[in-house]
């Protein structure tokens, strides 16, 4: 069973994360153009950007919003992009039922969905909204890449009333990767179940 949009939120930190809707048409933008320029317009007033600037600003969302989730099932994505200038990435959100000795299969959930990679390390962190919280960090080899190239897959998973929130970092980098964590955590510390207070 996955979460159904509607039933998990993020109030993630607008001056960080810029929420992209997972399909259009979406309930406030019907393509992923209309998007893509409503952010460069929400974003302007605090970058001075020249048109040139703004064109590829716009140009970069577009594709952020083109572009499917590497894994079936994410319940949200957002892209990085700090009004403070920073890393500049994609992440996704799942949720999961939780198996009752979740943290003891914590290298499967490292690893979920990318055959072949490689488990590294686990860390567990004080939460004040899960019962448990973990980041994991793996290796995954590249399907076909004959020069051994490997992804980074970064992973922040809590436990809470028996679901996994997993909120996923994937680069090619894991120097760029391994930024995105801290931010990563703090997103996951900001999801929400049930209905939006009126």
């Amino acid at each position: 069973m996955e979460l159904n949009p509607g039933e998990a939120r993020f109030e993630a930190d607008v001056d960080r994360w810029v929420p992209v809707p997972m399909a259009f048409p979406a309930p406030d933008w019907a393509t992923p153009a209309a998007w893509a320029a409503g952010v460069v317009a929400d974003l302007a007033p605090f970058w001075q950007l020249s048109e040139l600037q703004r064109a590829d600003l716009e140009h970069t969302a577009l594709v952020v919003a083109s572009t499917a989730p590497p894994l079936a099932g994410a319940i949200a994505r957002f892209w990085h992009l700090p009004v403070e200038p920073d890393v500049s990435r994609v992440v996704h959100a799942y949720a999961e039922p939780a198996e009752p000795d979740w943290t003891e299969q914590i290298e499967s959930w490292a690893t979920d969905g990318y055959e072949g990679a490689v488990f590294q390390r686990s860390e567990e962190l004080t939460s004040s909204v899960f019962a448990r919280l973990v980041r994991t960090a793996a290796l995954w080899p590249i399907p076909g890449d004959e020069q051994g190239a490997a992804a980074a897959v970064l992973r922040v998973l809590g436990e809470l009333d028996g679901t996994i929130v997993v909120i996923e970092i994937l680069d090619m980098d894991i120097r760029v990767a391994a930024r995105l964590f801290d931010p990563a955590v703090e997103l996951a510390e900001s999801v929400r179940f049930g209905p939006r207070a009126a």
